[in-house]
């Protein structure tokens, strides 16, 4: 497990990888910076697949690529944590969602542990996760920096609805 903090890091994030590591719970990047290069580096992405898009008459819901670096970029707009668990028989399986989500799965693991065996551990996980996703539910997107695009729509990453656009200023103090 590897715990990649925000897109901001800040004395928050600091302190979060020295439990991790006095605690030994994970792993973490060993410096602030290297932190802000990965967010950086899916910031980037997003950049690249959005100007690729535009050339070439492609939306955000036929590119599943994008969809996942979106997905990551709204876990990073969210103040509640979040998870991405991968592995499994296949490498492309994953299961991911909000912190409070995913807590709630892992506690209602005896109601489908029985699923584990023949679909492998992250499948089952995906499965309650989707099973149990409220109609209801808020996901903000901040899109990084301005290059001069604004896309005229935007999938909710859990949903796949359209999400109102909004532009927001916002000061973050952690």
């Amino acid at each position: 497990m590897l715990y990649v903090g925000k897109s901001n890091p800040r004395e928050k994030v600091r302190r979060n990888n020295q439990i991790i590591e006095r605690e030994k719970l994970a792993h973490v990047l060993p410096s602030l910076t290297l932190i802000w290069f990965f967010w950086v580096r899916i910031e980037s992405m997003w950049h690249s697949k959005s100007k690729l898009q535009h050339q070439n008459g492609h939306t955000p819901e036929n590119d599943p690529i994008l969809q996942e670096i979106m997905t990551m970029l709204s876990f990073d707009g969210s103040d509640q944590g979040w998870a991405v668990i991968c592995g499994g028989a296949a490498p492309h399986e994953m299961a991911k969602g909000k912190g409070e989500t995913m807590w709630n799965s892992f506690e209602r693991f005896d109601a489908w542990k029985e699923r584990v065996p023949p679909l492998g551990f992250v499948k089952a996980l995906d499965e309650d996760i989707h099973e149990h996703q409220t109609p209801h539910h808020c996901n903000r997107l901040i899109l990084p920096g301005a290059n001069g695009t604004i896309p005229e729509r935007v999938v909710c990453a859990e949903c796949g609805r359209s999400m109102e656009k909004y532009i927001m200023y916002r000061c973050c103090t952690d």
